[in-house]
């Protein structure tokens, strides 16, 4: 049988201190509000229509009464700046395009508030939520030629 020695209770000591501070802090972050996965978002919400790559040839394409943008080129389109504000509310929607006939867009500003919730927790998941997308949009931008925007 081993001997318990004082040394060994010291180290033994300040590893369960370390652990617990680590468990702690990790607990602290856990109420912490969750980064979203603009990527995963997209490929939930928008892939069905715009397609996997932002081609605008979706599954479902075929059956929408609209030919959709190719959303690779939405900087280019707009002289060379990718136009972050202009598609937030494009995706929340709030921004009215009536001038160019029906809205068949979701409105996935109050399809992502329906799920989060209307208190202010749940806003900010929401805006973090189609601040993600766009991200991700941003991401999928590539030189070429493309329409104006509308």
């Amino acid at each position: 049988m081993r001997t318990v020695t004082t040394p060994m209770l010291a180290r033994l000591h300040v590893l369960t201190s370390a652990l617990l501070i680590v468990s702690v802090t990790s607990c602290s972050f856990a109420g912490e509000a969750p980064r979203y996965d603009g990527q995963a978002l997209y490929l939930n919400h928008c892939a069905n229509c715009h397609g996997t790559y932002g081609e605008g040839d979706g599954a479902v394409t075929p059956s929408l009464n609209v030919v959709l943008q190719d959303l690779r080129y939405l900087s280019q389109r707009n002289g060379g700046e990718f136009p972050q504000a202009w598609l937030t509310r494009i995706i929340d929607g709030r921004e009215s395009r009536q001038a160019h006939g029906p809205y068949d867009m979701p409105v996935w500003g109050a399809v992502l508030q329906t799920q989060e919730g209307y208190d202010e927790a749940a806003n900010a998941r929401v805006s973090e939520k189609i601040t993600a997308l766009v991200s991700y949009l941003e991401t999928m931008q590539v030189s070429g030629a493309g329409d104006e925007l509308e």
